[in-house]
């Protein structure tokens, strides 16, 4: 499914800063995995190299047998589009569009036809438990309602890898929990494969696998099951 190569990230600058330092792993397909360690460690720096919304300075990342790293900027938007879906930690919800219309934002973008897209939309919805909100704005809905609507948006385009970034951060401890349990829930029954940057230690008993990063580099690969 993924498999990175000695990824380097460097920030230019008077004093460069390496942000990665050299990281090799491998994620399977259907695995749910956390990136886990102390801030700086270089976990959100990984997650954008890994999903294209940053490159590396060196170093492969090659997705489904593509080495994303040689694509063009216009070849790695597309690629996005079809393969990717993202969960952020502040949702990026459009505040102007309801809750049907952010899911299907990504669909529409790829050119799918709008009698799919908002079928499809629609269906996300009701399987995030939002059917009844459908024609909802952001303001309207919880924190915990918003990143769900974000978790629809995310599956949209059926994509092969869901990559989400902190995405229980902002949420009090019961909406983070259905949070982190509709995730279990996309990986059990729909096999969907998921990378989640995550600080809170009791999230390890979601995911299959934790890598543990440290100053930049892979310390451990801890397995763990649920």
């Amino acid at each position: 499914m993924i498999t990175i190569r000695n990824v380097i990230k460097t920030y230019p600058g008077k004093v460069p800063t390496r942000a990665l330092r050299g990281v090799s792993f491998e994620v399977q397909d259907g695995e749910f995995v956390a990136v886990m360690g102390r801030s700086g460690s270089g976990k959100s720096t990984l997650v954008h190299q890994l999903s294209l919304i940053d490159m590396p300075t060196s170093g492969e990342v090659v997705v489904n047998g593509t080495d994303v790293t040689k694509l063009s900027e216009r070849e790695r938007t597309a690629f996005r589009l079809e393969h990717l879906g993202y969960v952020f930690q502040e949702y990026a919800l459009i505040a102007e569009f309801t809750a049907l219309e952010n899911v299907y934002l990504p669909a529409r973008a790829l050119g799918t036809p709008s009698t799919v897209y908002k079928k499809r939309a629609g269906e996300l919805l009701s399987l995030v438990g939002l059917g009844e909100r459908l024609h909802h704005y952001p303001h309207e809905l919880s924190g915990g309602e918003q990143q769900r609507v974000a978790i629809a948006r995310a599956l949209v385009n059926s994509p092969e890898i869901v990559f989400a970034d902190e995405p229980t951060a902002n949420l009090d401890t019961e909406s983070a929990k259905v949070v982190l349990e509709l995730f279990t829930k996309l990986n059990k029954e729909l096999k969907q494969t998921i990378i989640m940057v995550t600080h809170e230690p009791d999230d390890k008993r979601y995911v299959d696998r934790v890598l543990l990063l440290e100053d930049g580099l892979l310390e451990r690969i801890e397995k763990v099951g649920n």
